[in-house]
């Protein structure tokens, strides 16, 4: 019995490979290729949504409203009747009647919808976008350059009459007339570049 204890005592202790870290032939390909196998299952969904997002990115870009929020043809009705207002403004200046009120100039803001929301101009922006970006129009290009000279004039109009308002201090002031008829002058710039914009709507 003692030689039996010393053979069990001196046999080579077994090593499981649990504890070596390693793994069964047959487990390892499987490990190293784990990632490799999820990668090609990845690659086919990954394919499928770029092909459906491709898919419906133009469909619905074709559907969606216009940025502006309004038609080409409403756009197309704002301006034409902005561009009757702006002659009408012209035709109906009174210059000396709004330098003698106190605040005339708002008439002329009102008049190009920098002031209230009445006036045809009101937004007139987004309008001058759908439009470029329509049917009614063959050179967008030309017609934005053209768009935004308009409304630089526009703006130069509105701060001229917005300064007949105001007094600058306790010298010599410059008279509302001033401002007004220059404002004028811009606003007969505008008319101008109008007959541009209208000959290039269809």
């Amino acid at each position: 019995s003692s030689s039996l204890k010393m053979m069990k005592t001196n046999s080579p202790p077994i090593i499981s490979s649990s504890t070596t870290g390693h793994h069964p032939p047959s487990d390892g390909p499987e490990i190293q290729q784990s990632p490799r196998r999820q990668l090609l299952f990845q690659i086919p969904k990954m394919a499928a949504t770029l092909a459906t997002a491709t898919i419906m990115l133009p469909h619905g870009a074709c559907n969606a409203a216009p940025t502006s929020g309004i038609t080409a043809d409403s756009a197309k009705d704002q301006w034409k009747q902005a561009s009757t207002q702006l002659d009408d403004l012209l035709l109906n200046w009174s210059t000396e009647k709004w330098a003698a009120e106190v605040g005339g100039g708002d008439t002329i803001r009102q008049k190009l919808g920098t002031q209230g929301a009445t006036s045809s101009f009101f937004q007139i922006e987004k309008a001058f976008k759908a439009l470029r970006d329509s049917e009614y129009v063959d050179d967008g290009i030309e017609f934005q350059e053209t768009t935004e000279e308009f409304m630089d004039a526009l703006y130069r109009a509105d701060s001229l009459a917005s300064s007949s308002n105001n007094k600058t201090g306790s010298g010599k002031q410059t008279p509302p007339a001033v401002f007004i008829e220059q404002s004028r002058e811009e606003v007969i710039k505008m008319q101008g570049i109008a007959k541009k914009l209208n000959a290039m709507v269809k």
